[in-house]
């Protein structure tokens, strides 16, 4: 039988970050983020309607405090993004994003308020405790302390933190049309995090999303003769529309194991080692003994797949009206190499025998950014510095952020947000009771940092 992996090697941090960090009071700087991302979660940016401006006051006011440089464009009456910059040198920017708005929540059904800011065991509440209030505060302190410590630079820092990413992506469209006034080269966004027993029990996964799904969204509408919901009648649009939707959900795409996440799966193997470790650093045998584990859960199906999803119904508003029209929300999610037109013939063919029409509402391919890049290694090597039991790699992500919209433009999005926490705390994003642990706002801010002067300060 083939030996067993080979352990993975740990980097140590380069000199000029251990410089820098030795300067910093952990303890304390980890307290002060802390602080300010409690404040932030209470500022009510649920989207909708946004108001995301309140938030851009709220960071407005730190930035002002430390000397940053930083305006506020606001677009359409309460929504705004805010732009931050540290000058630095010749070198393209690196931009460090977040988006200010968060998803909306049945506060009743929380055990501390959605927008309380509370701190319980050691855990900080709050509707974008983890998407993504998180990462922009800790963005905005690692900026806060390039200024306090005067580290030079050799490229400029940008902070965007944007609005309306959870609904129509405004902020992010709004910043693409001009793009060439902030010309980064390189963004970090979110997307990825890490992930306790995520393989193995007692190993780290932190995945850094350098691929996103696309997009194909549409309203399947069905048409029929109006009519009282006492006398059933012969082709109605509600009926048309459930023989669709049952043609729909026939669609069993094939499952194929994406580079990113095979590259992941190989890393996590090696790092844990034995029979399992080989199988994971053994492509054929991690398709053959793994593939059906992954294809069997809907939450990892979703990384091999295109998706089809029916996300909503709408028709008449009583229950003794026939309609005239039927519609259901369509949600796909496609994988690298499937447009949003190949999608559409293959929804156009599921239901062949329906009268039934498409209209597309967004769409948009799957893109991704090179993880053989500075900013990428940095980032992996200092979410797992100088541990044994954690490893960083590319994934695929399901959904989309905005860094669908800026990558076209030319720069190399990563989606990393450094906290480790178990699935269970991962699944209340959107979710009920989503909070993060105070700890991981310690040990993110130092990650982040870490990596951001690994790519951007001067080396003596």
């Amino acid at each position: 039988m083939a030996c067993a992996p080979k352990p993975l090697p740990i980097e140590a941090p380069a000199a000029h970050v251990v410089e820098w960090r030795d300067q910093v009071e952990w303890d304390e700087a980890g307290a002060e983020a802390t602080e300010f991302l409690a404040g932030y979660l209470a500022v009510d940016s649920t989207n909708p309607p946004g108001n995301e401006l309140a938030a851009a006051d709220y960071l407005s006011q730190k930035l002002e405090a430390e000397g940053i440089t930083w305006y506020i464009d606001e677009f359409e009456p309460g929504r705004a993004n805010l732009i931050a910059r540290l000058e630095g040198g010749d070198e393209p920017p690196l931009c460090l994003m977040s988006h200010m708005d968060v998803v909306t929540a049945e506060a009743d059904k929380w055990e501390q308020g959605p927008l309380s800011g509370a701190i319980v065991d050691g855990e900080l509440w709050g509707r974008g405790a983890l998407d993504m209030k998180s990462l922009g505060a800790i963005e905005l302190m690692a900026m806060v302390w390039l200024k306090r410590l005067k580290v030079p630079l050799k490229r400029d820092i940008i902070l965007l933190a944007v609005s309306d990413e959870e609904v129509d992506n405004k902020g992010a469209h709004r910043l693409a049309k001009t793009w060439e006034d902030i010309g980064c080269s390189h963004l970090i966004n979110e997307g990825g995090l890490g992930i306790t027993d995520a393989i193995f029990e007692g190993q780290t996964i932190y995945g850094i999303s350098t691929v996103e799904k696309g997009i194909l969204w549409t309203r399947m509408s069905a048409e029929g003769e109006p009519g009282h919901g006492s006398t059933p009648m012969p082709d109605q649009s509600p009926d048309q529309l459930v023989d669709a939707v049952v043609a729909l959900r026939k669609y069993k795409p094939k499952g194929r194991i994406p580079d990113e996440l095979m590259t992941t799966l190989d890393a996590a193997g090696r790092n844990r080692g034995g029979f399992t470790g080989w199988v994971l650093t053994t492509p054929w045998a991690t398709n053959l003994l793994v593939k059906p584990s992954l294809m069997g859960e809907g939450s990892t199906r979703a990384l091999l797949t295109n998706t089809l999803n029916i996300t909503g119904f709408d028709g008449a508003l009583s229950p003794n009206v026939v309609p005239s029209t039927s519609t259901a929300n369509v949600d796909c999610r496609l994988q690298p190499g499937t447009s949003p037109q190949d999608m559409l013939i293959e929804l156009v063919r599921l239901t062949a025998k329906q009268d039934v029409r498409f209209d597309i509402l967004a769409q948009d391919e799957a893109r991704g950014s090179d993880p053989d890049d500075a900013v990428y290694r940095a980032l992996a090597k200092y979410a797992v510095e100088g541990r044994d039991d954690a490893i960083a790699g590319p994934i695929l992500s399901p959904g989309f952020t905005d860094s669908l919209i800026l990558r076209p433009l030319g720069v190399r999005a990563y989606g990393f947000a450094p906290f480790e926490i178990s699935a269970d705390m991962a699944a209340t994003m959107h979710g009920h009771n989503e909070r993060i642990p105070v700890d991981q706002i310690h040990a993110g801010l130092r990650i982040l940092m870490s990596a951001v002067l690994e790519v951007s300060a001067q080396e003596n």
